[in-house]
């Protein structure tokens, strides 16, 4: 067996089988009488909800339930957190918000999910959404991390203040400042740390499979972090 280094091309293995269409995605899972989910998103990057109203969704032809808000109060679900709530350097807390699973009074982005319709089949699932009604008042939102930062900007979060995750600090400052203004020349550079995300070839899909008996789940999930998922799955609960 031959020594693989980092920085080594990886010669893939996965490549005849997917291009043969034998690979197998969430969508190819079958399981006896399944039922779709469908999640109505916010079109908005930053607004206030004002009304919403799911009268009409529940009562379209095949819905089963049509979930908001109020049913995730109701259920005693907890919001979403991230994963590291910590440098784990100098062990400074991060300011965040924690992430509700559906939208109540305020949306933050573009596609947050604000309701969740569950019907007997995919089409019907569209079709309630198109009968939900949500009264958005849009606020002001900027695109740009730079942006966020600057005096005055719109507040996300009031767990947040100045839009701040952390700002972190290392080293002897005082020296660094003396050996700068010792130096015969000074060059500065700003260095933007592009966003990074990964892009399957089908979407984050879940089915889920509740087992009575047990009272255990199963999640069938297009995620290459599968232990991650489930750990933040438990934390909602």
């Amino acid at each position: 067996m031959g020594v693989q280094s980092i920085g080594m091309p990886v010669r893939r293995e996965e490549d005849f089988r997917l291009l043969r269409g034998k690979g197998r995605y969430v969508d190819d899972v079958r399981l006896p009488r399944e039922a779709r989910g469908y999640v109505v998103r916010s079109p908005h990057a930053h607004a206030r909800i004002v009304a919403l109203d799911a009268v009409a969704a529940r009562a379209a032809p095949g819905v089963l339930a049509v979930l908001t808000a109020e049913d995730v109060h109701a259920d005693g679900l907890q919001a979403l957190r991230p994963s590291a709530e910590a440098n784990a350097t100098t062990g400074e807390r991060f300011a965040f918000a924690p992430q509700p699973l559906l939208a109540e009074d305020k949306v933050r982005y573009v596609g947050e999910p604000v309701a969740l319709i569950v019907a007997e089949n995919r089409d019907q699932a569209l079709d309630a959404a198109e009968r939900i009604a949500v009264d958005y008042v849009p606020l002001s939102a900027v695109t740009m991390a730079t942006a966020a930062l600057v005096a005055g900007a719109p507040l996300l979060s009031p767990q947040v203040p100045r839009n701040l995750c952390f700002e972190w600090h290392a080293g002897d400052s005082a020296a660094v400042d003396r050996a700068f203004a010792a130096a015969a020349h000074v060059v500065s550079i700003d260095v933007a740390s592009h966003r990074i995300v990964t892009n399957p070839m089908e979407p984050r899909g879940v089915i889920g499979l509740f087992n009575p008996a047990s009272g255990r789940y199963t999640a069938h999930v297009s995620a290459q972090s599968i232990h991650a998922t489930r750990d933040h799955a438990a934390r909602a609960e």
